[in-house]
């Protein structure tokens, strides 16, 4: 049984890291308008790494022994390399069960079909199988044909840390 996964606070300009780590199973708060202190303090209360390309920020954590990784360029999946260097993660998967809500971090949560009808276009109700609903804000997922573009996310990533 592997450890716990680590769970990340990211700050305004990782957005879409922060939503390529939901993606991949990780808990990923992330606000577009967070200060510098708030984030020192949700990393340090709920024991979260901060994932930033802020130096200044980077000396804060530092001097009050909170983890960090400061983020290089701009490249997702480079930007996922740096941080398992620094932080040993799991082999990457894009598992729907095991994936958060890209929008609020939110759990999924396996839905039956009718429990969505009119709220996702017709076409894939009647084509997709599984839905998902996140367990806060609601939005509902399914593995259309973006799904297989981060499969191939995943694979490369998981390719380039062996």
């Amino acid at each position: 049984m592997s450890a716990q996964k680590p769970s990340f606070v990211v700050v305004a300009m990782l957005g879409n890291l922060a939503k390529k780590l939901r993606i991949l199973g990780y808990d990923s708060k992330y606000s577009s308008s967070i200060e510098d202190d708030k984030i020192i303090l949700i990393a340090k209360n709920e024991k979260r790494i901060i994932l930033t390309k802020d130096e200044q920020l980077t000396k804060i954590a530092e001097k009050q022994n909170v983890s960090f990784v400061l983020i290089r360029g701009n490249d997702e999946l480079e930007q996922i390399i740096q941080i398992n260097a620094k932080f040993k993660l799991d082999r990457f998967e894009v598992v729907t069960d095991n994936s958060r809500c890209i929008a609020c971090n939110g759990k999924l949560e396996v839905v039956e079909k009718f429990r969505i009808i009119g709220k996702i276009p017709e076409g894939v109700i009647e084509r997709e199988k599984k839905f998902w609903m996140c367990d806060s804000c609601k939005k509902v997922y399914w593995e259309g044909t973006h799904f297989e573009k981060l499969q191939e996310f995943a694979t490369k990533l998981n390719d380039r840390i062996k």
